[in-house]
């Protein structure tokens, strides 16, 4: 789990007012390569975006290996970059990474 700024994390349906124009992504690993080569598909990755700026507010990894994510997402969010940039990032294949392609894919 992964939040920017000084507050305790929440989950996503608390954090993000209904108002807001911020966006919930959800992406399951069963569609990741890297997870269905470890044979490890339960699970999901989870991101926020702020749907103004496109900046990631936040993250929680519900997967195999989410170490080999968290630091990228909180360098994204240190960095305030937009999720453009991980998504049109090529990622080696296969690694659990390249999920967030397909995580940010979704917005709309």
């Amino acid at each position: 789990m992964c939040w920017r700024g000084g507050a305790p994390p929440r989950t996503a349906d608390t954090a993000i007012p209904k108002s807001s124009a911020s966006r919930l992504l959800r992406s399951p690993m069963c569609s990741v390569p890297k997870a269905l080569v470890l044979r490890q598909t339960a699970g999901m990755l989870k991101a926020v975006i702020d749907g103004k700026t496109g900046e990631l507010l936040g993250a929680h990894l519900f997967c195999a290996e989410s170490h080999e994510i968290i630091n990228l997402l909180k360098l994204a969010m240190d960095a305030h970059l937009p999720y453009t940039t991980l998504r049109d990032m090529i990622f080696t294949h296969p690694t659990m990474a390249e999920s967030l392609n397909d995580l940010f894919s979704a917005v709309r």
